[in-house]
């Protein structure tokens, strides 16, 4: 007797097979929902709740996501990659150098209410899977030049490195976690930030300069991995 499967047109397929239509659309849509889901429950959000939101069945999730841990990290990846793209946008844009820096500061600002995880991944060092460490370290790239551009163009003090601007965006990603996204709230402090680094504010700082492996050593401390 000849037995036949059926097969899954949803089934995970090989790194270089495509998608099926319908399975990409539905892939889109859990990826959607667990945006949406994230932003407002953070990392509580169940898989049964995204398969609700997204209209799928928790089958259909975990074929394209077999486990929670991979859908945190797609999450986190697509948000890194949007804020690449953000980052390379302003660095090939015609905009003065002050222009350049401070739309990137107020869309990452803008991600982070948009992106409850990227807030608490920024605030708190959440581990990355590989994929997005090196989208973080092309944007940090990107915000090393967009910073250096400023600085040369006399409109951000100089006394202030890449890194420290790294945590001043910590630090509104943490306001921006704890007001649940509040556009006022956010863009207040970002105000804030930006007051501070023109040199018009200027007074002299403490300290030195960080450098990005200071802020890894700080947020993997405060994570408990220190």
């Amino acid at each position: 007797m000849t037995t036949t499967s059926t097969k899954n047109p949803e089934r995970a397929t090989s790194p270089d097979k495509p998608l099926r239509a319908d399975a990409q659309r539905n892939r889109a849509r859990v990826l959607d929902a667990a945006e949406e889901l994230f932003a407002q429950a953070g990392n509580g959000a169940t898989i049964e709740d995204i398969a609700k939101r997204a209209g799928v069945g928790v089958g259909t999730v975990c074929r394209h996501f077999p486990t929670k841990q991979a859908l945190l990290d797609e999450v986190l990846t697509q948000s890194f990659r949007e804020l690449v793209a953000d980052a390379d946008a302003a660095l090939a844009s015609d905009d003065e150098p002050a222009v350049a820096f401070e739309r990137f500061v107020h869309q990452l600002a803008g991600h982070q209410a948009r992106r409850r995880m990227l807030a608490e991944q920024m605030a708190t060092e959440l581990e990355l899977p590989p994929q997005a460490l090196e989208l973080r370290d092309a944007m940090r790239a990107a915000i090393t030049e967009l910073l250096g551009r400023a600085q040369a163009a006399g409109v951000i003090r100089d006394d202030i490195s890449p890194a420290d601007t790294a945590m001043l965006f910590a630090g509104i990603a943490l306001i921006t976690a704890v007001a649940g996204g509040d556009p006022a709230v956010r863009d207040r402090y970002v105000a804030v930030m930006l007051d501070g680094l023109r040199p018009a504010a200027a007074t002299p700082l403490p300290g030195r300069p960080m450098q990005y492996r200071d802020v890894d050593k700080i947020l993997q401390r405060r994570s408990g991995k220190g």
